[in-house]
């Protein structure tokens, strides 16, 4: 019988933040613990990110780590590992690294770091030095691994593609959206979700939108998330009198909300593997997203979803008009009963925690060679 593990998951990402890479890990500490291994999570105190893991019956330790190299935080978080005997460290941040990373190298425990996300280092000296600190990473795309692989520096048995997977749920219950946010009956139903950043293209696809003004078919567009760019987005909704295009903010329900749309969009710049196409996926529904990074490993255009070219405002508008001319056709309907099964067959969460497991059991059996 194989040893169980004590894993330690540290994410010192803003208090208010909950996006991708905090949700994976949620997920998989919650999964491990459920296979019998002793998972903590840390993280800033009072922070979505340890709330969630909470609800998720996981044990945390409130961590806050503000400074690269700091050397009390440093010499701390070493007691805290040795002291829960920790066989595997798992890392978000940079800063996470620079500090935890540190401390876990002079406990002599394996550093892993978990990159569910855009690029967080670049070809500069100090992420070159940073990733000496690290044992191994986890990416959840293969262009992501190409990327990193680039780097002359970096070794290219380093970077793990453990694709993302989902613990599908059939009883999903939908909600009235159209009453909840004044929506007329005969509009379709677009619904966007993440951060209200730069980074998901949600001014891109504004923009797409107030183009499309001779359509036959009328449509709203609800936009879930909060973050910094609110008030511009905002403003660009208001100027352009774009009444059918509603900020909802964070809302605990996405499921929910994406089962009762139409169709879900994803606008962004730059995405790893995107949580909110594979979850769409999942429930069935037919899917238009920006052909980055992890995408086309994801979906297959035409087929399980539709792929438009990125950062162009006119590809957004290309799928959304194809979109409501071809809404309710066999192929359209097809998109998102394919795209269910492509989930369940490749993305399944039983799938990622198997490599999950092999892979930190690799690693702490390297450390003691």
């Amino acid at each position: 019988m194989k040893k169980k593990l004590n894993i330690f998951f540290s994410n010192s990402i803003s208090a208010h933040k909950w996006g991708g890479g905090e949700k994976w890990m949620v997920t998989a500490g919650k999964g491990l613990k459920e296979r019998g291994h002793n998972v903590i999570l840390s993280g800033k105190s009072n922070s979505v990110f340890l709330t969630k893991a909470k609800e998720a019956g996981l044990d945390i330790i409130p961590l806050n780590i503000y400074a690269d190299y700091n050397p009390f935080k440093i010499i701390h978080t070493k007691w805290i590992l040795k002291q829960r005997n920790i066989d595997i460290i798992v890392l978000n941040l940079n800063k996470d690294i620079r500090v935890a990373g540190i401390a876990a190298r002079w406990a002599k425990i394996p550093v892993i770091v978990a990159r569910n996300g855009i690029q967080l280092f670049s070809d500069k000296w100090k992420h070159k030095m940073t990733m000496k600190l690290v044992d191994g990473i986890i990416t959840n795309s293969k262009s992501i691994k190409n990327a990193y692989n680039e780097f002359s520096w970096m070794k290219k048995n380093k970077t793990k593609v453990i694709f993302n997977g989902l613990a599908l749920i059939d009883d999903v219950e939908p909600v009235e959206l159209k009453s909840i946010w004044n929506i007329p009956d005969n509009h379709l139903v677009f619904v966007a979700a993440g951060r209200l950043t730069r980074q998901k293209g949600f001014d891109l696809l504004i923009k797409a939108v107030s183009a499309i003004n001779d359509s036959k078919q009328p449509f709203s567009i609800l936009i879930a998330g909060m973050g910094k760019e609110r008030k511009s987005l905002q403003y660009q909704i208001d100027s352009h009198n774009l009444h059918f295009v509603k900020l909802i903010g964070f809302q605990n329900n996405l499921a929910s909300i994406i089962k009762s749309a139409d169709y879900v969009i994803m606008p962004s710049r730059q995405e790893g593997m995107p949580n909110v196409v594979m979850e769409s996926m999942a429930l069935g529904k037919p899917v238009l997203a920006a052909n980055v990074n992890g995408v086309p490993e994801l979906m297959e255009h035409n087929k399980t979803g539709y792929i438009f070219d990125p950062l162009k405002v006119d590809s957004i508008e290309k799928a959304i008009r194809f979109a409501l001319d071809n809404h309710g056709s066999e192929k359209v309907v097809d998109w998102g009963i394919l795209a269910k099964e492509h989930v369940k067959n490749n993305f399944s969460l039983d799938k990622m925690l198997d490599e999950l497991e092999s892979y930190f059991y690799n690693q702490y059996a390297e450390s003691y060679r």
